[in-house]
């Protein structure tokens, strides 16, 4: 396998990996558990918990340009307090963008 094909992989194996996080981290902050000093709450629960399976599904079915809506998605799970899962997936878009 070509190292093109293996930072992909990584990339992917990182988003999903990344996408768990957040999703478990969306589904604490539904919850009303606060863990970090900021928050939009149960609204941002929700957003954080879309973009998490979001975040899942590019890593399993990749599309054109994935590692930019991978960036995206990373850069808006931080935002709404997905923190952790967040910086993971913005690490898959680093390894993806240097393929």
């Amino acid at each position: 396998m070509g190292e093109v094909q293996e930072t992909d992989k990584t990339m992917r194996i990182m988003a999903i990996i990344g996408g768990i996080i957040a999703l478990i981290e969306a589904i604490v902050e539904i919850i009303g558990i606060d863990y970090l000093l900021y928050g939009f709450g149960m609204v941002g629960g929700i957003f954080a918990l879309i973009f998490s399976i979001l975040a899942i599904g590019l890593g399993v079915k990749p599309i054109h340009y994935a590692p930019v809506f991978i960036g995206i998605l990373g850069i808006l799970l931080i935002v709404f307090a997905s923190l952790i899962g967040g910086i993971i997936v913005l690490l898959a878009t680093f390894l993806g963008a240097i393929s």
